[in-house]
């Protein structure tokens, strides 16, 4: 290319696609530290997001990082065009927010991220709120991933998500946690454990901790913690799916939700451990990052949410007292 060739391709104050693009690579690179860690985020190779970054370079008219064996770091004109290119993205939402109020439409995508398995206990009130914001906004793009409650977390941190519904018991301070339900967790083992085999009956609290047990990934919760002080803690599954394999392995006790664990009890294969000792709870929130201005769809996602869990908290409270 000559030199009057790449002069005219020198940014000149009209922003492109192609220069949309080029720059939320460049932020993702950034923010990954590095072009090896942004490889995952971006799903792209490490050759192509260095053409990438070369193109907005030859378009920047500068050089904007050093990459290479003593590791990545901007330059000064990296770092300014970074900060730029946050302010210019944060300003385009606020436009969409703005024409979409305008036009009483809302446009643009919102992005969810679920714990793994939220289906098997909030199934209803979930698929409600979907179907309640994709009829008032049909133009707004829905992207939704599973992970583990670490997962979750760390996406709502890292930007990846506009909201997350996971079990965190511990309060962290850049993310706002709403409570949306509980979910209640009992003891049990399979048919071919020990405990089983020699008969439940009669057993002590203290016996039953003598067994091992699968932890689940979120344990920091104080009342959990109480309930699962003492026993051998040689197994570990964030995921339930796994959680419930080892328990029917025979080798491990393990705390599952009741409405999950039904279809084991009516077939024989597991067994609730003295229900009435062995009893927690976990708590289940909507979260978001609380230095993140919520775009207009995710607001509308979140209050749409919390109004379709609100009504089915009432209508658990109203089956309770009809039963009473």
């Amino acid at each position: 290319m000559t030199t009057a060739a790449r002069t005219q391709q020198v940014f000149r104050g009209a922003i492109s696609d192609g220069d949309l693009r080029l720059l939320r690579v460049f932020r993702t690179v950034v923010e990954n530290g590095g072009f090896t860690a942004a490889e995952v985020a971006l799903n792209k190779s490490k050759s192509a997001i260095s053409l990438d970054i070369g193109h907005l370079e030859q378009r920047m008219g500068t050089k904007l990082c050093v990459r290479g064996r003593a590791g990545f770091r901007l330059t000064d004109e990296g770092q300014i065009v970074y900060l730029a290119s946050l302010q210019l993205f944060n300003d385009v939402e606020k436009f969409r927010d703005r024409v979409a109020t305008a036009v009483k439409a809302l446009t643009g995508r919102v992005s969810l991220l679920l714990v793994d398995n939220l289906v098997s206990v909030a199934a209803g009130p979930m698929t409600r709120a979907i179907a309640e914001f994709v009829r008032r906004h049909p133009k707004v793009e829905i992207t939704m991933e599973s992970a583990t409650p670490a997962g979750v977390e760390q996406g709502i941190l890292e930007g990846e998500a506009d909201l997350g519904v996971s079990v965190v018991p511990r309060e962290i301070a850049s993310i706002e946690m709403i409570p949306l339900f509980r979910e209640e967790l009992r003891l049990y083992c399979s048919r071919g454990h020990e405990l089983a085999q020699r008969g439940l009956a009669g057993l002590t609290p203290d016996e039953v901790r003598q067994h091992r047990l699968v932890m689940p990934g979120v344990t920091e919760d104080p009342g959990f913690g109480a309930v699962v002080a003492g026993f051998p803690k040689d197994a570990k599954a964030s995921n339930i799916d796994c959680r419930i394999l080892l328990v029917l392995s025979g080798a491990f006790l393990g705390f599952l939700p009741p409405h999950f664990a039904d279809p084991w009890i009516e077939s024989g294969e597991l067994v609730e451990v003295m229900p009435e000792h062995f009893r927690t709870e976990n708590t289940f929130y909507v979260m978001f990052k609380k230095s993140t201005r919520q775009s207009a769809a995710g607001s509308a996602f979140l209050s749409i949410l919390l109004s379709h869990f609100e009504k089915a908290k009432r209508m658990e409270v109203t089956k309770l007292g009809q039963l009473v």
